[in-house]
């Protein structure tokens, strides 16, 4: 716990800062540079296996290099900012689901037969397959992922790093007067994205849950979670082609679709009494996987290129630093509340997914206030144009 705390309030300080510097200098140096640092922490664990006596202690030393990277956070905020870099507007939302949809594939390759093979060979073995991933994933990204920042500066790139104008560039982007209402929308979006990876990171206890009022064996419920993946995973696909490419649904529509499927995801959870509600529950969350890329979409779309970077580190600086402190509330209402009723703990999920359709609601008021009233003007103009013209035929005179 001490090293997941000190290690995510560290990553997110190299967060605040990589956003508006790769910006300038480029993603690709910070994407090699932390996957790197996940090497070398994979290597250096895979030689404290070797040593049965050694204090879990040194564990901390051996993330040193992937902390002192940024992380998974700066890795995410980069990736991000790099396919929002290479897409367009059309394109942007099917790549941001793909991306969550690999990330959600990935840990099931890893999870999965993870136990097996640990069952079959040892620890080392495990941490060296995770290693080697590692590796090719360097290798890989050195030499056939291109720069997506155009004309990237080259000079000075350490200096520039640890200054507050970063800092202060990156709050702008939020904070700074744009048309259209789109400042409060950005400042919404990053909102509901907080909320939403605050209940992700805090609603770790279904398994307790199931264990206590149902009576779940892990492998019982290893197989329903990867079930729910899947379906969570296609459903994220289906949903984006055919709402949103095909019927030009907008994400804001699609954002509130998904927080209302995972409100009634936490009430199923709540208020279950038999397994087969609980099984009822992925088709119910299937709706749910478009809220993260929707939103990462309709802020990036609304930001020049040259703020994306800012944007997203603010927005995953955000996530994972009140992230914090959702597992400990989690447990602390689960704890509470689990002689009364284990899954009372999901109605703090439905009513900060309740909060969040507020916030939802309030963007889809703000772009309508600000697209209606030009349509209806431009309507009138038609209208007086149209009455004028005739009119004016009217009066014209005639011959004879």
């Amino acid at each position: 716990m001490v090293k997941g705390t000190i290690g995510s309030i560290f990553s997110v300080i190299i967060c605040i800062f990589i956003g508006p510097w790769s910006d300038r200098f480029g993603r690709k140096p910070v994407i090699v540079a932390n996957l790197i640092g996940f090497t070398l922490s994979a290597i250096l664990v895979v030689i404290y296996c070797f040593f049965d006596k050694l204090s879990p202690w040194y564990l901390a030393v051996c993330s040193l290099p992937e902390t002192l990277t940024g992380g998974f956070a700066t890795l995410f905020t980069m990736i991000i900012s790099y396919m929002a870099d290479t897409s367009t507007e059309d394109n942007r939302a099917m790549r941001m689901v793909v991306f969550e949809a690999v990330l959600t594939v990935g840990s099931l390759m890893g999870a999965i037969p993870s136990s097996y093979v640990f069952y079959l060979t040892s620890y080392q073995a495990i941490f060296g397959i995770a290693a080697i991933c590692h590796i090719i994933a360097v290798v890989y990204t050195w030499f056939f992922v291109p720069e997506s920042v155009t004309n990237a500066e080259t000079e000075n790139k350490v200096g520039e790093f640890f200054i507050l104008d970063n800092v202060k560039d990156m709050v702008k982007v939020a904070v700074k007067k744009r048309e259209h209402s789109k400042r409060a929308v950005i400042c919404l979006c990053v909102g509901i994205l907080t909320v939403y990876i605050f209940i992700i990171n805090g609603n770790t206890l279904t398994f307790q849950y199931l264990r206590e009022k149902f009576g779940w064996t892990l492998t019982r419920y290893t197989i329903f979670s990867s079930i729910e993946s899947v379906v969570w995973t296609i459903g994220s696909f289906l949903a984006t082609y055919i709402l949103h490419k095909v019927l030009k649904v907008t994400e804001s529509v699609l954002i509130l679709v998904g927080c209302i499927s995972m409100l009634n995801t936490s009430l199923l959870f709540a208020l279950a009494r038999s397994n087969a509600v609980i099984y009822a529950t992925p088709a119910v969350k299937i709706l749910g996987s478009l809220i993260s890329p929707m939103v990462r979409t309709l802020v990036s779309n609304m930001v020049d290129h040259e703020e994306v970077g800012k944007l997203f580190s603010l927005i995953n600086s955000s996530e994972f630093l009140l992230g914090i402190g959702a597992g400990p509330l989690y447990t602390l209402v689960y704890n509470k509340t689990l002689d009364t009723d284990a899954g009372l703990y999901n109605y703090l999920s439905a009513g900060l997914f309740g909060l969040m359709i507020l916030m939802i609601g309030s963007v889809i008021s703000l772009q309508l206030k600000s697209s209606i009233p030009t349509t209806i003007y431009e309507q009138l103009d038609e209208e007086s144009e149209s009455t004028a013209a005739t009119g004016f035929q009217s009066n014209a005179p005639t011959g004879h």
